[in-house]
This record gives C-alpha cells, sequence and structure tokens, in this order.
C-alpha cells in the first residue's frame, strides 16, 4: 500500500498540471461567418414623389426623343449600338464585383483554416499534457489511491482532481472534435468557392469578348459618321443642337426638383469648392470656356482622360436627377446637390444609378466609355449653378490615385 507521504510527489505534479492549465486556459474560437451590414441613412424619396419625378422626367425623354427623330440612321444606329454596350458593361462591372467578393471570402476562409490548424495543435499539445499528468496520478488504482488516504481532505482533494481530468479531458476532446468538423466544413466551403470563382471568371472573360466586339462594330459605325459630317458647318450645327438640348434638359430638371424636399446634408455642396477629388484618375483637359475645333462654341466642361472602363465617381452628395443616353454626351449621368447646384457626367461606358437614387461622395456611379460618338476615351464633367455652367477647376483640386 501507498502511504500519504510517497503520495505527496504525485499530487505536487498534478497540482502544478493545474497551475499550467489555468495560465494557458482553454482557447476560444470566434468565426465572422457573415459581415454585417452597415444600413446607410442615405434617405429615400417618399414613392409618389419618386414617381412624379420620373414621369417628369419620361416627358422630357419624349420630348428629346421627337427633336432626336431627325437624325441619321447612322446616329441612331450608334445609339442602338452603344446602349448595347452599356448593358454587357454593366453586368461586366458587377459579374467582377462578384469575383471580388468571392476572392475576399476564399482569402478569409484559408485564413480561418490556417488558425483552426494551429489552433487544432495548440488543442491536441493540451490534451497529450492532461493525459500525462492523469497517468502520472493514476498509475495506482482510483479504488486504492482513495483507500490509502488517511486524510478526509485529501480523499476530497484527490476525487476533486479526478473530476477535474475527466471533465478537462472532455472539454479538450470535444474542442477538437469541433475544430474538425470547422475544418472539414471549411475545406468545403473553399472547394465551393474556388468553383464559383471559376464559374465567374468564364462569364466574365465570355462578357469580355462579346464587349469587345461590340465596340469594334461601334467604332466602325462612329468612323463612318465623322465621315459624313466633315463639313464644320454640319459639326457646329451638331453642337449648337446638343448645347440646347442639354441646357433644355438640365432646365426641366430643375423646375422638376424643386418640387422635391431636400436631403438635410452636413456640408453644403458650396462650401466644398475647391476641396473635391475629380470624378475619375486620370489626366484633366481644361478645356472650359475656350473654344472648340469649329469655332463659335466654347467648351463649358472639362474632360478627363482615362482608361476605359474605369470608375466614375460622384464628387459629393447627391440625388440622381438624370440617368440615359443624350446626343451629344453618350450615356450621362446628372447629379442634384441641392441649392440650384448640379454634376454632369458624360460619354460613359455604362451607368449604375437610377433616377431618385441617393449618392454619397465618391461613390461609383458609372464607367468610364466613349458613347456619344466620341473616338477617344474620356469622362465629360461639367458642374453648373442654377444652369449656368462653372469652371470645374475651381472646384475639383484633388487627383484621385
Amino acid at each position: 500500500m501507498l502511504n500519504h507521504k510517497n503520495n505527496s510527489p504525485i499530487i505536487t505534479q498534478a497540482l502544478l498540471f493545474l497551475k499550467a492549465m489555468s495560465q494557458i486556459g482553454f482557447v476560444v474560437l470566434l468565426f465572422a461567418l457573415g459581415s454585417s451590414t452597415y444600413a446607410s441613412s442615405k434617405g429615400q424619396l417618399k414613392e409618389q414623389e419618386l414617381q412624379k419625378l420620373r414621369q417628369d422626367i419620361a416627358s422630357l425623354k419624349s420630348k428629346l426623343k421627337t427633336q432626336n427623330n431627325k437624325k441619321s440612321q447612322l446616329e441612331k444606329d450608334i445609339q442602338v449600338a452603344e446602349q448595347t454596350i452599356a448593358d454587357n458593361a454593366r453586368q461586366l462591372f458587377f459579374t467582377q464585383q462578384e469575383i471580388n467578393m468571392l476572392d475576399s471570402r476564399l482569402i478569409e476562409l484559408n485564413n480561418k483554416l490556417k488558425q483552426s490548424n494551429k489552433n487544432l495543435l495548440v488543442q491536441q499539445q493540451l490534451l497529450s499534457g492532461q493525459l500525462q499528468a492523469s497517468y502520472a496520478i493514476g498509475r495506482q488504482e482510483y479504488v486504492k489511491l482513495l483507500l490509502n488516504q488517511q486524510d478526509p481532505a485529501t480523499i476530497s482533494r484527490v476525487m476533486t482532481y479526478y473530476e477535474y481530468f475527466n471533465e478537462a479531458r472532455s472539454q479538450q476532446i470535444m474542442q477538437i472534435n469541433q475544430l474538425l468538423h470547422s475544418i472539414s466544413t471549411d475545406k468545403q466551403e473553399i472547394a465551393q468557392t474556388r468553383q464559383q470563382l471559376s464559374d465567374k471568371q468564364y462569364q466574365l472573360d465570355h462578357k469580355k469578348h462579346v464587349l469587345e466586339k461590340q465596340q469594334i462594330d461601334r467604332n466602325a459605325l462612329v468612323a463612318r459618321l465623322s465621315r459624313d459630317i466633315l463639313s464644320q458647318d454640319k459639326q457646329l450645327e451638331n453642337l449648337l443642337k446638343d448645347k440646347k438640348n442639354l441646357a433644355l434638359l438640365i432646365s426641366k430638371l430643375k423646375k422638376a426638383l424643386d418640387d422635391i424636399p431636400n436631403l438635410p446634408t452636413e456640408k453644403s455642396f458650396r462650401k466644398q469648392k475647391g476641396k473635391l477629388y475629380w470624378p475619375a484618375k486620370g489626366k484633366v483637359k481644361k478645356l472650359f470656356n475656350h473654344w472648340r475645333s469649329v469655332g463659335k462654341v466654347k467648351w463649358q466642361g472639362n474632360i478627363i482622360s482615362a482608361k476605359e472602363g474605369a470608375p466614375v465617381h460622384s464628387i459629393s452628395h447627391g440625388r440622381v436627377a438624370y440617368s440615359d443616353w443624350l446626343r451629344g454626351y453618350g450615356l450621362i449621368t446628372i447629379i442634384d446637390h441641392n441649392d440650384g447646384y448640379m454634376s454632369l457626367y458624360g460619354h460613359n461606358q455604362t451607368l449604375l444609378k437610377e433616377v431618385g437614387d441617393w449618392v454619397e461622395s465618391d461613390e461609383i456611379i458609372a464607367t468610364v466609355g466613349s458613347s456619344g460618338g466620341l473616338k477617344k476615351v474620356g469622362v465629360y464633367f461639367e458642374i453648373r449653378h442654377n444652369g449656368k455652367p462653372s469652371n470645374p477647376s475651381r472646384w475639383c483640386k484633388k487627383q484621385r490615385h
């Protein structure tokens, strides 16, 4: 039989193990399986107000369409081609966004799997240490160890040690099983995400191929149109018509928007003068108030040369007042910034916002293109106050990187 003195090294070893366990603790795994969505308080138009705005703009579009019926068949073909390109470019944009999200999710899953494997190793080491300590205590049968003790307090302590070891072992085994299950689940999700990525990438490549072909066909139409209007008189006539149409559009939009309450903002648009970013990354051609090549017509904005398909950002908070194709400007978005201020973004490849949408500063509203019959890619950008053009260079001083 064992006596109390012979058991003291065993109990001491057990106490040391308990202390070590209390210092290490158990690893708690907290994985965020989804991202919380922050509900932005952009504000929304009341349904009846939004409906009225859309009706007013639909009526305006109808008037513009009547005027545009005088366009040549070639000009109409270009419009149809550019709108088709816009539809495909829009799909391309959102497919790329889905791919970016899947890429991020794949990185997150791989990091989670890596951490789970580390935690599994830690738990296995803890379990191994616990089993070794348990074995050191339990080399003698449990009953013999109890019978050998003379002190009731010692007997109680020994029983507590055994209960603790059994509970600790059970918890560690359970955590290991949970980790193994989590690792297996993550591996399955990684495989599924990789397959989704592969499928989306195939769709993206196909859409790019279709878009490139459509762009080639559209460019051929633009080249034919350029040959048809070589005379400066014809070019000047078209420019004057386009200028008149834009002025009419802005005037009508202002009247339609006057009936809709403004959304309160912390900072007025006027106070942001000289502090804004240009809407796209690229070289700014400061053309404002310079004579155009045909003479008798001045530029009312600037052009930003940028890569085709690159994002176009809203320069400030506002409400989309117009988002459609307009002769001379192609696919154009007009944003109302309250107090009579508007910003215009023309010649886009595709438009990503609709009439009535609220947008924040720097939010992506379109992608860079050459719609409207342009030969070169770029964003035509204007700022207006009560319908009158204002020099964009006095408002935008910051380049995008």
